[in-house]
């Protein structure tokens, strides 16, 4: 997956890739922010209105719980890598005190809000979620610009729009739109996509994973992470599950208790990005998200074995959609306009 990030050259969009923090970018962001401070110590800053603030940096898309601030969590400066924002933004307005920083990008939030600098979605590449979407629609499924939008539910205008983007990377065929190298923009569709953003909750219930899927799909949810790999077929065990919902059930009466990520047997994400819940594939999303969420899960530890896995699949996958919309086997079915 590093390969690919790393050596892809399709496109040019924010990725969203890294974990580096720049202590001077934070200092910088939060003077901009009319919030100057100074290092006192090696995990300190003193602001100048007196207020003293622990830098944390921890997952940020961990789940902080009462404990933690009743233990001192409200009096830090969560500092972010640039990019990866979604998680924590729901504790900025669930904790007030919360300062949290994106040195990289100039964004501060505090008193339950932004206070500094541009928002992700009007500074990131326009219609960077439609972009993706529709590559992973015309790997997969191919088809003109109405199929494309009945696919990923995004308006035809739009898809028109994202085919500028794309460029020399897709061609106009008699049937519609097809990749020009598709191993190619699939790897780039599966390793380069900057993530769903948005908002996660944890939760924990004794129960079966499996029992607990269809109780949150049956709600309106669509699973993701290695549940929904091995529903895939993927040999991975599915411990973990990650549903995404448009609006945030209610966990609590559902008999879940909120617990930490590494406890937790079900992430709830809202996502950013809805193309995530409008083009899922059945229960599940796509193998693209799965993937991501796969990928993006651990933080020490990769399921590379299940990344790979899916990777595979969707070159076999995409490669067999392609034979039979080219080869229908003498009938008009497959084709798409």
């Amino acid at each position: 997956m590093q390969n690919i990030r790393h050596e892809q050259a399709i496109l040019s969009l924010p990725f969203g890739l890294g974990y580096t923090i720049d202590i001077t970018q934070t200092l910088a962001a939060l003077a901009a922010a009319g919030m100057p401070a100074r290092v006192e110590a090696f995990d300190r800053l003193r602001f100048d209105d007196g207020r003293t603030a622990f830098l944390a940096t921890p997952d940020p898309t961990t789940t902080v719980t009462d404990d933690d601030v009743a233990k001192g969590r409200s009096d830090d400066v969560i500092l972010l890598p640039g990019g990866s924002e979604g998680g924590v933004l729901s504790l900025v307005r669930r904790y007030p005190d919360l300062v949290v920083v994106n040195g990289k990008r100039g964004r501060v939030w505090a008193d339950g809000r932004q206070v500094s600098g541009t928002s992700m979605q009007r500074e990131a590449t326009t219609g960077w979620r439609t972009v993706f979407a529709i590559a992973r629609s015309i790997i997969m499924h191919g088809g003109g610009t109405r199929a494309i939008a009945d696919q990923t539910g995004i308006p035809s205008d739009e898809v028109r729009a994202a085919m500028q983007t794309l460029g020399s990377h897709v061609f106009h065929t008699p049937i519609g739109w097809e990749a020009r190298d598709r191993p190619a923009l699939c790897d780039w569709a599966y390793a380069a996509y900057p993530g769903y953003g948005g908002v996660r909750t944890c939760w924990r219930r004794d129960d079966t994973i499996d029992a607990q899927a269809d109780q949150l799909i049956g709600l309106g949810g669509v699973m993701s992470d290695r549940w929904a790999a091995q529903q895939s077929g993927v040999l991975v065990t599915p411990d973990r599950l990650t549903a995404f919902f448009a609006q945030h059930p209610d966990m609590a009466a559902l008999g879940y208790v909120p617990a930490s990520a590494d406890d937790a047997t079900v992430k709830v994400v809202i996502p950013q990005d809805p193309t995530v819940l409008t083009a899922a594939e059945g229960c599940c999303t796509d193998d693209f998200i799965t993937g991501h969420v796969l990928y993006e899960a651990g933080w020490v530890t990769v399921d590379a074995d299940a990344v790979n896995g899916l990777r595979q699949l969707l070159h076999f996958r995409s490669d067999l959609a392609h034979d039979l919309r080219w080869h229908p086997g003498g009938s008009s079915e497959g084709r798409v306009g």
